[in-house]
């Protein structure tokens, strides 16, 4: 393959993965991206282990989504629906949205953790 079509190609992907982060976040309400901060920035500070990141940002999704069922039963919805309708939103969900949701958080949660071990030792 030629130089230039692997560029194209790889263009291509970003390009796509773009497209995916911004309908992904851009369709968020406020709330939502409220609850991820939080979520995140919490996991980030709770990172002791580099080795740890993956289950710790599965389990911030999973966090993640608790937190907004819980909210959507503050704002009136049927909490006996609500694991059933969660599930066929997550059965519905593009393999790209899962992966968009999983490194942005892991993205956001290793910023967090380095930002947080820097200010500890006093940036040495």
């Amino acid at each position: 393959m030629e130089t230039g079509g692997l560029m194209d190609g790889i263009m291509g992907i970003l390009n796509e993965m773009l497209a995916i982060v911004s309908r992904v976040f851009g369709g968020a309400d406020t709330i939502s991206l409220l609850i991820m901060l939080v979520v995140v920035v919490a996991a980030g500070m709770q990172l002791g282990n580099w080795g740890r990141i993956v289950q710790v940002t599965v389990g911030s999704l999973v966090l993640y989504g608790l937190v907004k069922l819980g909210y959507s039963i503050t704002q009136g919805a049927n909490p006996v629906a609500l694991p059933t309708t969660a599930w066929n939103d997550l059965k519905v969900m593009s393999v790209g949205d899962l992966t968009v949701f999983f490194l942005a958080f892991a993205i956001v949660i290793t910023v967090v953790h380095t930002i947080k071990n820097s200010v500890g030792s006093g940036g040495h």
